[in-house]
């Protein structure tokens, strides 16, 4: 029996102002096992406690969405059985419902044989979440620049080199669901405020481009279209951006829609943060992470 084992990297987004339009893929996984179901139902094992709760039939997300890529190709999706193990905390900001996306594509294109390139499954993923975030670094890996037009159904993306710093994500043991951190935010800007935040975007590319993370940090920490609003809904963010402010690091900012707080900082001073604010909050998780390069992979093997 054939079976298609995927590896698909948590990721964060925004990396404080490229709200919506900014992501990097992380060394966080959801991993899956996958063949053809003997009975013709889909059956899942959930390992980990990551994975606590979810359903285990065709109520699952997953599910849902390797039938919707299959039904826009007029194919067929087959019942699969699926074991799965993450290590990537659900609703904290980390990309956990788009490394499932992404799983649920990768899915229909094996089984339902849709022959879609990476550059399709972008686009595809991206119709489906209404922006390209998270989506696009899970796919490609790196650090991903990207627009989506929903106008015209197509996403442009770019790529810059992933920072050259050590990654400290500390993640509290509360889950926030991105539809309560979207709730938050305002419905508009005055123009002046968003030239304002588009500039410091446009500072902050351009100084991760050159690698120059002091200023990138600077303009990190000035976003104003998400984090003033968020904040209030992560206790902890403003004690644990001034712990890694005292320890030397470049930015602390909120993961995607939080609750996970990350900072960038460099290598030769990331331990001894990484200790104190794992003493600090006790209540949080505080780990290096990696930058993944390479974004999801699959094998085919014969069992």
């Amino acid at each position: 029996m054939k079976t298609l084992k995927l590896k698909v990297p948590a990721s964060t987004a925004n990396l404080g102002v490229g709200f919506d339009s900014i992501g990097m893929a992380l060394d966080k996984y959801l991993e899956v096992e996958a063949h053809l179901s003997a009975d013709e139902k889909w059956h899942f094992e959930h390992i980990g406690p990551h994975l606590l709760g979810l359903p285990n039939d065709e109520t699952h997300y997953i599910t849902n969405i390797a039938n919707r890529a299959t039904e826009k190709f007029n194919k067929e999706m087959p019942a699969l059985n699926l074991k799965m193990f993450s290590d990537i905390p659900l609703a904290r900001g980390l990309g956990s419902s788009a490394s499932a996306l992404v799983t649920g594509l990768y899915l229909a294109n094996h089984f339902a044989n849709l022959k879609l390139s990476k550059y399709e499954l972008l686009q595809l993923a991206t119709e489906i979440e209404g922006h390209p975030d998270n989506v696009a670094p899970t796919i490609y890996g790196g650090l991903v620049l990207g627009v989506y037009d929903p106008e015209l159904n197509h996403t442009d993306v770019s790529y810059i080199d992933i920072p050259k710093v050590d990654v400290i994500a500390t993640i509290p043991e509360y889950e926030l669901s991105t539809e309560k951190a979207r709730k938050v935010l305002p419905e508009t800007l005055f123009l002046k405020e968003a030239v304002k935040y588009s500039a410091i975007s446009n500072t902050m590319i351009s100084a991760l481009i050159q690698h120059n993370y002091e200023l990138a940090g600077k303009m990190m920490m000035k976003d104003g279209f998400h984090e003033p609003y968020r904040q209030h809904l992560i206790p902890d963010f403003h004690n644990i951006k001034q712990v890694a402010i005292e320890h030397g690091a470049y930015a602390t900012f909120i993961s995607g829609a939080g609750p996970t707080v990350l900072t960038f900082i460099k290598k030769e001073l990331s331990g001894k943060l990484v200790r104190a604010l794992q003493d600090e909050f006790k209540n949080c998780e505080s780990e290096l992470v990696t930058i993944n390069r390479f974004g999801a992979s699959q094998e085919i093997i014969n069992l």
